[in-house]
């Protein structure tokens, strides 16, 4: 592992792909080693910030990342994207199309771009995703993008892995803004407006006016800045130095009030407790035992020998003594 570590150190691109296999395999073998690979490589972070991006279908985040992406490699920013795309729950295939519409910035040295499927795990990232952020910080990467599934209530999970996080939007939906304010729209450190170009312009002006007079509403910490909002035109690479500007105020600002250092010492709390939730909920699913009782209860409950709580505490407590 020394040997992987110094390489991605290194910044070599073959070993941060193969760090990135090592971390989403589901290989015993392989979970061994990336936990040893993650192991060093977090004791060592780079000076990446983790910026992530959500928003309905169809807004263009895709777009967005692969123009704002290439203002940034132009400036000599090395740029690290994690997309991730849905995966079907019958056959667990996706499509893995990110890659595919970002074809241009993925030609460059300074990028690393990879499309990883969701496979069924929530929050609007794939398994990985973590380890493959604190890899590609290892490497030496100025910038880590995270493109979620899509904009929801689960996107809170995504919301506690990076630095900044973005809400990308498209013209004409701040009437969506009522049906998802009191969720993800209050974790965003900045809204986007995008296709602000062609028919589209005005629309997407009222759009950006309508959420700045909704978001002049929230209550913000006297620490933090109020939550801008920034009109874009990913075809027309308008805005995009608006978008940096807005990231460096944003990082600056958080930094000198610790709001940066708190949000990490947060996202560790967070992700060491999913982490060890996750090892519970595996420990549960692979005990043949515990899979029997379940079982038993459902037909006690069915029969109406039991209650639907009073079976869910005894399979708790079977659990637990076994776990002594």
């Amino acid at each position: 592992m020394k040997e992987l570590k110094d390489r991605i150190v290194a910044g070599e691109r073959a070993a941060i792909a193969k760090a990135i296999t090592l971390v989403e395999s589901s290989r015993e073998e392989d979970i061994q080693q990336s936990h040893e690979l993650i192991s060093q490589l977090i004791k060592s972070p780079g000076h990446a910030i983790r910026v992530g991006f959500s928003g309905p279908p169809g807004v263009g985040k895709s777009t967005f990342i692969e123009s704002f992406g290439t203002f940034l490699v132009n400036k000599n920013f090395k740029l690290g994207v994690l997309a991730i795309d849905p995966s079907s729950n019958f056959t667990g295939g996706s499509i893995l199309g990110d890659k595919t519409r970002m074809s241009e910035i993925s030609k460059n040295d300074n990028t690393f771009i990879r499309s990883t499927p969701s496979r069924g795990s929530l929050g609007g990232i794939a398994v990985g995703t973590r380890e493959a952020a604190i890899i590609l910080d290892a490497a030496g990467y100025d910038y880590i993008f995270i493109e979620t599934v899509g904009v929801g209530q689960s996107e809170i999970t995504a919301a506690n892995l990076v630095d900044i996080f973005t809400l990308i939007v498209g013209p004409g939906s701040g009437d969506e803004l009522q049906g998802i304010k009191k969720g993800i729209t209050e974790y965003a450190d900045l809204f986007i407006v995008n296709k602000n170009d062609g028919d589209l312009a005005a629309q997407a002006s009222k759009t950006a006016s309508d959420y700045k007079s909704a978001l002049s509403f929230y209550n913000k910490e006297s620490n933090t800045l109020d939550t801008q909002v920034v009109l874009v035109s990913s075809v027309e690479n308008k805005g995009m130095d608006l978008v940096l500007d807005a990231y460096n105020q944003i990082t600056e600002t958080n930094k000198n009030s610790s709001e940066f250092q708190n949000r990490r010492k947060n996202q560790l709390s967070y992700w060491l407790e999913e982490e060890v939730r996750n090892k519970i909920l595996l420990k549960l699913d692979k005990d043949r035992e515990i899979s029997k009782k379940i079982a038993n209860e459902v037909t006690k409950i069915i029969s109406g020998d039991t209650g639907f709580y009073t079976a869910s505490q005894a399979i708790i407590d079977t659990f637990l003594d076994k776990n002594k």
